[in-house]
């Protein structure tokens, strides 16, 4: 790992550590310690994976932890690191050999060791690729963590294969009890298709260093998160690019962010074939501070994902002020709001992505209008108020559990 991507990951340590030595109102509650084991494959220090999900459980479990003792498994990688802390202890799952391995192994190892943990609550922030099944045993200490609905995508992706990861997603859908979704919208959607959940929004926290006031402009069209081509439609961004890029010639295009290898070989790959090659960029493991330069160089932030949970990506636009275009999806829908903080065009469409560029590099007015009201509207979600939730709902699950 390069030393900015760990000089990223240990100020994130820091910073979430922080948080959850400032958050008093959690360790003045009364109630009785819960004793919760979480198992989340996906790790912040994985170079293979990570995202926003990774880095919402490993600091919302490091805030509660002020309060409950916190056992937080991992997927297992080379280099992996097992910690010891106050209330949080951060172990590793599975076998590293290589990516296909680790996420079976973890699945496997996780729903064996979670059945004979003797956790109070059993946490799982649900992937289809490397599911944990606790849920169909131990139903009533169950909290699943379900951040988005893929459906048959992973189908499309992957053919065959993929209906492995849909009928899981199904099956969780189908059988558990406890949810914690990111939206209103998808815990409102869970609770209609079945009478006997509990299901309510936690939402995500934002690391308040990424808020914003300015206006700058440093020409640039911002692609910021995970680089997963399919998922967040890199394949639809950089031809929707190359549609206004004549129309625009100061501006460059970015992609940034941490992907497998081979997402990350495609954007290269296609990037080296583009005509605009000279003006799109691939940035990869961006440090801390690189990503802030970016939000707050950015014109405009894109995102015109197939399928998402709920895009920290967008959050963190929107506290950088910047005027944010993304799909008109389940998830996105949340996290930009249509006309006040950002811009939603329908999935998989170049044209329509395209004609949405070129109108707000070309508006100066409605972006910096844009911008302003997503500021406001990135000040809600903080890390207290997120832990906060997401506490009560253990304890809720908890004191239901019989005596």
């Amino acid at each position: 790992m390069d030393q900015a991507c760990y000089g990223f990951l240990t100020k994130q340590r820091d910073e979430v550590r922080k948080a959850a030595e400032t958050m008093y109102f959690l360790s003045t509650k009364e109630e009785q310690n819960v004793n919760i084991s979480v198992y989340c494959y996906d790790d912040v220090n994985n170079p293979r994976c990570g995202g926003g999900g990774a880095f919402r459980e490993l600091a919302v479990h490091r805030a509660i932890s002020a309060r409950h003792q916190i056992r937080f498994y991992t997927g297992n990688f080379p280099g992996a690191r097992d910690a010891d802390e106050r209330n949080f202890l951060h172990r590793h799952l599975g076998i590293s050999a290589s990516y296909l391995v680790s996420r079976i192994s973890f699945s496997l190892f996780a729903t064996v060791q979670s059945l004979f943990s003797g956790a109070d609550i059993i946490a799982i922030p649900f992937s289809i690729y490397s599911p944990v099944l606790t849920f169909l045993f131990k139903p009533r200490r169950t909290v699943v963590l379900f951040f988005h609905e893929t459906g048959r995508e992973s189908v499309r992706k992957y053919g065959l294969a993929g209906w492995i990861p849909f009928l899981m997603e199904r099956l969780v859908l189908d059988t558990a009890r406890n949810f914690i979704t990111l939206t209103d919208s998808m815990a409102q959607d869970i609770a209609r298709r079945r009478g006997n959940v509990r299901a309510r929004a936690g939402y995500v926290s934002l690391d308040p260093t990424m808020f914003s006031e300015t206006t700058g402009d440093g020409h640039l069209v911002l692609c910021f998160g995970r680089i997963d081509v399919h998922m967040k439609g890199i394949d639809v961004l950089i031809p929707a690019f190359e549609k206004i890029a004549d129309a625009y010639p100061a501006h460059k295009l970015v992609i940034a962010g941490r992907g497998k290898e081979s997402d990350i070989a495609w954007v290269k790959q296609r990037i080296d074939k583009s005509p605009c090659h000279s003006r799109i960029q691939c940035v990869v493991n961006a440090s801390d501070e690189e990503k802030k330069r970016l939000f707050r160089l950015a014109t405009i932030v894109c995102m015109p994902s197939r399928f998402e949970g709920w895009n920290i990506a967008a959050i963190e636009a929107a506290a950088s002020s910047k005027a944010t275009i993304g799909s008109k999806i389940s998830g996105l829908s949340d996290a930009i709001k249509d006309g006040e903080t950002g811009i939603l065009v329908p999935p998989e469409d170049v044209e329509a992505l395209a004609e949405k560029m070129a109108l707000l590099l070309g508006d100066s007015n409605l972006r910096i209008r844009l911008g302003k009201n997503g500021y406001i509207w990135a000040r809600k979600f903080t890390l207290e108020r997120v832990a906060g939730i997401q506490e009560d709902f253990y304890r809720e699950v908890f004191n239901s559990l019989p005596a």
